[in-house]
């Protein structure tokens, strides 16, 4: 009976090595875009749950799986995009696991296969089966096929793939397509013109591997006037078209006034504090705004 309790012991010791080495490598892809890459997805369930008023049983069943989905939508993306990103990545983000060497690239490009596989089966057990092959194509177009290497093509993706993202999990809450259609839009519109606040950060890298990014084509302070036009015209727009002509109460004026202060303190950032330092954190405050707007569709159509 010691024997086996041993030998139980290793194999415990073993299974454990193996999850905390995982959920370290998880975390080492992922950290950076859990904010715009995987939390949006369950907001933006819930807001198509609260829209057609269901059920808190429903609500329990169905957030979660929306989690799981924003979760694979983001992991398979960024696992292709650090296999391609490997160069880059050791001179902007030298603790990505690829580029730290916590992970062979063989590995990853293995990792890679396994979780888009994993997403578009279970994006077509959800029902949305279309929309999730929609992301594979365009994530693999940008990470294999060097869209993500020039701007405007960059830029381009991830709003498609914002597109794709947000309509997935409107459908998987079960409301109709054309009042999430109304609040997609403009938040892809968030995502295609602002977009390039991301590579304000990431100069030195891209310009030491060839890419043409929107700051290289434009120059640093024109590319931050042009993020700029494009965070007031999308958040005046959100503002205006999908939270007061909805709703016009205390609690969408407290909403608006948020949202309007996020968007110029983004906008005062990009201007008065212009090292790569601050831009990681411009980028931050950018991608924090990504997710409100979600959140603003759960107080607004409640």
């Amino acid at each position: 009976m010691a024997f086996l309790a041993t030998d139980w012991a290793v194999v415990m010791d073993k299974v454990w090595a193996v999850v905390k080495h995982e959920a370290k490598l998880c975390y080492g892809f992922m950290h950076r875009d859990v904010s715009m890459g995987m939390l949006p997805v369950p907001a933006f369930t819930t807001a198509s749950l609260l829209y057609r008023n269901a059920t808190m049983e429903d609500m329990a069943t169905t957030i979660p799986k929306s989690f799981l989905l924003g979760y694979l939508f983001l992991y398979s993306f960024v696992v292709g995009n650090q296999v391609c990103g490997v160069q880059e990545d050791r001179i902007n983000k030298p603790d990505r696991p690829i580029a730290a060497g916590m992970s062979s690239l063989q590995a990853a490009r293995i990792r890679w296969a396994v979780l888009t596989a994993l997403y578009v089966g279970y994006g077509t057990y959800l029902g949305v089966g279309t929309w999730s092959f929609m992301w594979v194509l365009i994530a693999f177009s940008h990470n294999f096929l060097n869209l993500g290497d020039f701007g405007p093509t960059k830029d381009l993706c991830v709003g498609i793939g914002c597109v794709a993202q947000l309509t997935a999990a409107w459908l998987v809450g079960g409301s109709p397509y054309d009042i999430g259609w109304s609040w997609i839009k403009v938040i892809a519109m968030y995502v295609v013109l602002p977009i390039s606040v991301q590579d304000l950060r990431d100069v030195p890298g891209d310009l030491a591997i060839g890419r043409r990014t929107m700051p290289i084509i434009l120059g640093d302070l024109p590319c931050r006037v042009y993020i700029s036009l494009g965070v007031l015209a999308s958040q005046f727009l959100l503002i205006r078209n999908c939270i007061l002509n909805y709703r016009f109460d205390i609690s969408t004026i407290i909403l608006s006034s948020i949202i309007a202060t996020l968007a110029m303190a983004l906008i005062l950032r990009l201007f008065a504090f212009r090292d790569v330092k601050s831009d990681r954190l411009s980028y931050r405050l950018y991608t924090l705004i990504y997710l409100v707007q979600p959140l603003c569709a759960c107080i607004t159509l409640r």
